[in-house]
Formats: C-alpha cells, sequence, structure tokens
C-alpha cells in the first residue's frame, strides 16, 4: 500500500431564490469517496457565489453558510464583518473551511451532504438568486483499493464576444462521449457540472441578465436574473450541475446564450467526478491545472509585440500519449473596454475578442481553446499563452490565469492511477469567512505529501479578494518566508504586480507561479531553493487604503513515477571504506540532481524521475582520480 493524495470536486445544483436574511436549504448531494481504509483530510473547502437582486446599491451584513454530512450537526460559518459595498451591483463570494467537519464526520465510503445559506442585506426591495456552492475535497487514500473516484476537467468552447440572444445554429462546444473518451474501466459518474463565469459587461445598461444552457435538445436551464440595475460590469460565477441531462455514452452539444447581448468572452468547463476500476490497466486521463502568469502589460500594440507566458510540463506517463481538451482560462485587471484585445495558445493565429465593460467590478476574464496548440508526448512539453491589444490607453494588467491540459496515457504507470500527474488544492488559511483586512499574515503551514518520491510538475497560487467600499487599490504584493536555516529571514515574492481596476467592489483573482522558491523533488540540490513541507508564513499586502477580504489556494501538481540509475565505480582503493561521493547531473545543462554515497563495492543508486533524457554521473576521488558514466536514460 502507498498512501497518495488526490482532489475531487463536488457541486450542489443551483438555487434559483434565497429569500434576504431567510435560512435557505440547497438540494442535498451525496459525496462518494470509495476507497477503502481510513481516509485523512487535508483541505476541504466551499466556495459559495450568489447574486443580489436589489436595484439600488446596498451592503450586506451578514453572509452564513453551514454544511453537514449525514444526521451530523451543521458547522456554521456566520460571516458578520459589515461588507460595504461601493453603490455598484453585487455578486458575492463566500468560502469556508469543512476540513475539520470531514475529519470528525466522514466514515464509509459516500455520505450524504446538506449546506444551508443566509445572505442579509441593507437595500431595499432586497432578495438573492443564482446561488451556486461547489466542494474541493483533498484527502489521502489507500492506492491499492480497486474501486477509486477522480474529477477532471473538461474545457468548452465559449464565444469571442457577447453571448447571443437566442439559441445558436450551430453548438458552442462539443462535449465528447466521455464513456469512450475517458478510458477507465467500469466508470460510474457521481456529479458532472459546468462553469460559466466571466465579467459581466453590462456597458452602461440596465437591463436584468439571464443565461440559459442546454445539451443538444434536453431540457434547458435558465439562471435567475444578473441584477444590471447599477450599470455595474461585475465578476460572476454560475454553476449548472447538469447531470440529469448529459449523456455519458453520446457527444453532445453545449449551447449558450442569454436574453441580451451583454456578457462577452466567458470562461466555461465542465467538471466530471467519475468512479472506476483502478486495477484494470486500460490506461487513464490525466487531467490538470497548471498555473501561468505574465509580466504586465498585455503586450501591444501589434500582432508582433505579444506578451508571452511560458510553463513547462513533463511527462512521464508510460507507452502512448494522446493529447486530449487543452484551453487557457486568463484573468485580468483594467479600467475600461479594451480594444483589440487578442490571445492564443501555441504559434497559430491570434483569436480576437470583443470587450465592452464600463463600470468593472472585479477582474476581467477570458479563456482561449486550442485543442491542437500542443502535441503532447512524453518528456519535455513547453506551453505557452500569449495576449496583446492595440488599445493605447488601457493596457491590461496583472494578467494571469490557468491550463487546463487533458491528455490519455495508454497503459497506466507501474505505481498505480495515483502515480500520475495530478493536480491538488490545498487551501491556505485565508477565506472569505474572516474579518476585511489591508495585510494579512497566514500562520506558518506546510501542505503534506505523503508519498517518499515525488516530482513537482507546477506549483502555484490562486489568490482571490473583494474589495470594501471604494478603496482604490494601488498595489498588492503576495510573499513567503524564508527561514533562516534556508539561507536567512527574508519574504520571497510569490505574485507581484500593479493593480488597473476601478475602485469598486467585486471578485478579483490573481495567479501566480512559485515553482522556482521550492526544491522539485525531496533532496533537490538546487540552490535558494526552499522545502515545500517546511511549515512557513505568507503574507498578503495592499497599498492604497484598501481592505477587503482574501482567500488564497496552492496548486500542486505532481506525479511519484520513478525510475533507476545503478552503477559501480571501479578501479578505487576506499581504504576507509566510507565509500565515494558520486553525482548525478542532467545531461543537456549538466545541471546537479543528486548525490549519492557508494556502498564498499562501488555500487551506487538513484532515484530518478525521468527516463526520456540522458544523465551521467560523476565520481570524485580526489583531485586527479575523476570518473564519469557515459551518456543514457534512467531505466
Amino acid at each position: 500500500m502507498t498512501t497518495r493524495l488526490k482532489t475531487v470536486h463536488y457541486a450542489f445544483p443551483a438555487t434559483a431564490a434565497v429569500t434576504d436574511n431567510t435560512l435557505t436549504t440547497l438540494t442535498q448531494i451525496t459525496v462518494y469517496l470509495p476507497e477503502t481504509g481510513t481516509k485523512t483530510f487535508r483541505s476541504v473547502v466551499a466556495t459559495m457565489s450568489i447574486q443580489q437582486t436589489a436595484t439600488a446599491a446596498g451592503n450586506i451584513t451578514t453572509h452564513n453558510m453551514q454544511c453537514r454530512l449525514g444526521a451530523a450537526a451543521y458547522t456554521a460559518h456566520n460571516q458578520t464583518n459589515l461588507y460595504t459595498g461601493s453603490g455598484e451591483d453585487i455578486h458575492l463570494f463566500h468560502r469556508v473551511d469543512l476540513t475539520a467537519h470531514f475529519t470528525t464526520n466522514w466514515s464509509g465510503t459516500s455520505m450524504t451532504m446538506d449546506c444551508q445559506v443566509q445572505i442579509d442585506g441593507t437595500a431595499t426591495s432586497i432578495a438573492f438568486t443564482n446561488c451556486c456552492v461547489t466542494v474541493a475535497i483533498t484527502y489521502e487514500y489507500d492506492d491499492t483499493s480497486t474501486t477509486q473516484v477522480k474529477t477532471v476537467f473538461i474545457p468548452l468552447n465559449a464565444p469571442v464576444g457577447a453571448l447571443a440572444t437566442s439559441k445558436p445554429g450551430a453548438a458552442t462546444a462539443t462535449i465528447p462521449d466521455l464513456d469512450a473518451d475517458l478510458p477507465e474501466a467500469s466508470k460510474v459518474y457521481r456529479n458532472e457540472y459546468v462553469v460559466v463565469q466571466g465579467n459581466l459587461a453590462t456597458a452602461a445598461g440596465t437591463t436584468d441578465i439571464t443565461i440559459t444552457m442546454q445539451l443538444d435538445s434536453t431540457s434547458s436551464v435558465t439562471t435567475g436574473i444578473f441584477e444590471a440595475g447599477l450599470a455595474t460590469d461585475y465578476f460572476f460565477r454560475y454553476v449548472w450541475n447538469c447531470a440529469a441531462v448529459l449523456d455519458e455514452t453520446n457527444t453532445m452539444g453545449f449551447f449558450i446564450w442569454g436574453n441580451a447581448a451583454k456578457v462577452n468572452h466567458v470562461q466555461t468547463y465542465l467538471v466530471v467526478t467519475y468512479e472506476f476500476d483502478a486495477s484494470a490497466n486500460t490506461g487513464c486521463r490525466v487531467s490538470l491545472m497548471l498555473p501561468l502568469d505574465l509580466t504586465s502589460p498585455m503586450g501591444g500594440t501589434t500582432s508582433a509585440d505579444y506578451q508571452r507566458g511560458v510553463r513547462e510540463l513533463i511527462i512521464e506517463e508510460p507507452k502512448t500519449i494522446t493529447s486530449k481538451e487543452i484551453a487557457y482560462y486568463a484573468f485580468w485587471e483594467q479600467a475600461a473596454a479594451i480594444a483589440g484585445l487578442n490571445m492564443r495558445i501555441g504559434t497559430g493565429s491570434f483569436v480576437t475578442y470583443t470587450d465592452t465593460p464600463t463600470q468593472l467590478a472585479g477582474s476581467n476574464a477570458g479563456m482561449v481553446r486550442n485543442d491542437a496548440a500542443f502535441t503532447l508526448a512524453r518528456g519535455r512539453n513547453e506551453l505557452n499563452f500569449d495576449i496583446y491589444r492595440t488599445d493605447t490607453t488601457d493596457l491590461g494588467f496583472n494578467v494571469s490565469g490557468f491550463f487546463i491540459i487533458n491528455y490519455n496515457c495508454s497503459t497506466k504507470p507501474t505505481g498505480g492511477l495515483g502515480a500520475a500527474n495530478h493536480t491538488v488544492f490545498w487551501q491556505a488559511g485565508a477565506n472569505f469567512d474572516g474579518a476585511a483586512a489591508t495585510n494579512r499574515t497566514i500562520a506558518a503551514w506546510a501542505p503534506v505529501i505523503p508519498e517518499t518520491d515525488y516530482y513537482l510538475t507546477a506549483l502555484g497560487i490562486v489568490f482571490q479578494y473583494f474589495p470594501q467600499s471604494t478603496a482604490n487599490i494601488g498595489g498588492q504584493s503576495i510573499s513567503v518566508e524564508r527561514l533562516a536555516a534556508e539561507g536567512g529571514i527574508a519574504w520571497e515574492p510569490a505574485s507581484l504586480d500593479i493593480s488597473s481596476t476601478l475602485p469598486e467592489t467585486g471578485l478579483h483573482t490573481v495567479v501566480g507561479q512559485v515553482k522556482s522558491l521550492f526544491h522539485r523533488w525531496p533532496s533537490d540540490p538546487g540552490q535558494d531553493r526552499m522545502n515545500l513541507e517546511t511549515a512557513r508564513r505568507w503574507r498578503i499586502a495592499f497599498q492604497g487604503g484598501f481592505s477587503g477580504f482574501m482567500a488564497m489556494d496552492l496548486v500542486i501538481t505532481y506525479h511519484t513515477i520513478t525510475f533507476t540509475v545503478a552503477g559501480t565505480v571501479s578501479g578505487y582503493a576506499d581504504a576507509d571504506g566510507a565509500g565515494l561521493t558520486v553525482e548525478l547531473h542532467r545531461a543537456a545543462s549538466g545541471e546537479l540532481v543528486k548525490t549519492a554515497t557508494t556502498t564498499a563495492g562501488g555500487d551506487y543508486t538513484f532515484t530518478w524521475y525521468d527516463n526520456t533524457e540522458n544523465v551521467f554521473v560523476v565520481c570524485f576521488e580526489d583531485a586527479t582520480h575523476v570518473g564519469a558514466t557515459a551518456l543514457g536514460v534512467a531505466t
């Protein structure tokens, strides 16, 4: 048995209406964690988004979310700190930490889960719509279990301009035949939902907006209203639990439209959580979220002067790799509509987006999908996202986001499906249920990776904040503590950029890459890197009179597929029997990656995490006795 770590995701069906200051129960769901044995819960977070429908400006005096497993008592998270609006429409977000509740109350392989919400606002004629709650569960499990569960993220297409005002003639996106597309055996689908999010570009219009979605000709779903009475362009999220109409045995067309041409370049993706038979060697689906940030601004003003973000993806799963759905989800800050907005992944043609917001409350966002942008293969893959604008006034700042990358491998790793690349989410102790603050230092904490050997494929943060009132954000910084034992007390930058948003309340999202700060594998000799599993503080700082609610996740992608480099050093005396130090190097760069000591007979062994690139071993006995192996790959 090897204890492994994973994150699975569930969503409650959206609740159309919530009466002001009234505890409302959402539709119950069942959470399936089918692995046998005891589970150790590391991070469980529920996230609610909800729309206030008042036509007059107001504040929120309380937002309460309480959840329970089975018949346990509800664990309440009652936020009574006043949320002061900025005179704009409010789309509220609230996150709660349920790790302790799951640890105390979980038993068996499945349990019902209930959620109740209560929101109190101060505006007149107030009500709430579009209450959506998702749950991210990160836990350790027994990888010898026959029945296991996983979550995959499948990008969908979205219009590059405003949503159509009637059902499009052709599907916006195609959902694949999941039974055929996902290679695992004996699949049972447990939770399926579509996420639609972005900036509601009312463009000074005051007509309330609804969004309708449909799969083929099944029953469509229309959201409650997104209030537009105050002509606000705010960040929104809607979650459609589509399990009742999604046919996993056929391809299905995904249609999306609105009642007014006001919603521009939204982000859409499908989340599928399913059980499968882990004992069958039918290959596996790898579905990853990989953070990527860019230096501001977003380039311009021609296609020859774009801003590029690049990240590496190393694939070690065995045999044939088949690329599947690929997209990049971008977030950025702006003060007004950006003219000539263009994005791409890969090196093909840029895609032009129509952008029209005038009173931004929160980040703007968009996505670019191109399944053929990269031909993924075993070994080192380079991913890029490019963006520019022709606008000479609004330049676009804080550009960041994440890739959703999907690929199939034809054979499961020797260590089991849990050894493959996978993404886990770990909440960092800052949640929307804390008090509004200008700066916050998160108490020392560290994630736990249960496997002895692992390779960090990607590491990043997703930081979200919700400003109070009309404070203008002059700048922001997220940093992580370097301990004295790691080279001196200091704070290393995890995300640093200048905000350029209007002083309005709404959700802002910032994504940062931090892999370069931390050990990539246990015993990584890289200079100036820190141990990811050592407890340390994180610090969030704002300037400009800002105060608001904050939340942060660490997003970790890693694999535990290992290979061996072994040999024997001969021709030396080893008079003291202590052995010699040998070094493992990457051939392409010469980088030292591991050290070991030979046995008395001269034998050495390295555990390494790749067998696609050449390495070599060097041994020093003294100044005149030096040896090196030929180049070769691990086996």
